[in-house]
């Protein structure tokens, strides 16, 4: 009988650190999609400060 009782701690065990594992795993993907988002905008304000200052040396020619 020790042997079940073994296997079901074992199970208990997994399923635990499998839970743990989705929840750290669910925390960092918000953080990996913000991380982009700001990478994107700022890539973004970055080539559009580049584009504004093209049109307006282009314009002084």
């Amino acid at each position: 009988m020790s042997s079940d009782d073994s296997g079901a701690q074992d199970r208990r065990e997994t399923k635990a650190a499998k839970h743990l594992e989705r929840a750290r795993a669910g925390g960092e993907a918000p953080a990996d999609y913000d991380a982009t988002q700001q990478a994107t905008e700022d890539k973004t304000a970055r080539l559009k400060t580049l584009r504004l200052a093209k049109e307006k040396a282009d314009k002084g020619l």
